[in-house]
């Protein structure tokens, strides 16, 4: 999944520059749009995806923390992603607790593999 989004949106950005490209222009502003293009061909798609992957990811963590409270009967307050783990921040009788875990997705998706409570 994550190898089409890319794809798709190296494609989209491809396509609007070749749009682009067949307006007539001096040769100054020519030079611009080829450096200002070109770098936005290369650096806009990986930020976009990164938008989208982050998402996504808190879409799936938030997810699994509801679920988490849901089992124990806690109520959900916020998940929290962090370097190298996640955190379900969750109130029970009044006091707030947290439980960190990781997650392992099938490759290239975000599709739960495992779960693994510390």
């Amino acid at each position: 999944m994550a190898p089409v989004i890319i794809v798709a949106l190296y494609g989209l950005t491809l396509g609007v520059l070749w749009l682009c490209a067949r307006l007539e222009m001096s040769n100054e502003v020519r030079l611009a749009f080829n450096v200002v293009g070109g770098i936005g061909a290369l650096v806009l798609p990986l930020a976009i995806f990164a938008a989208i992957d982050l998402r996504l990811t808190r879409q799936v963590v938030e997810r699994i923390g509801r679920g988490y409270c849901i089992d124990r009967g806690a109520e959900f307050v916020r998940a929290e992603v962090h370097k190298n783990h996640f955190t379900v921040v969750y109130r029970e009788s009044q006091e707030r607790k947290r439980q960190k875990f990781r997650v392992r997705f099938v490759p290239t998706t975000w599709l739960v593999r495992t779960v693994e409570w510390l």
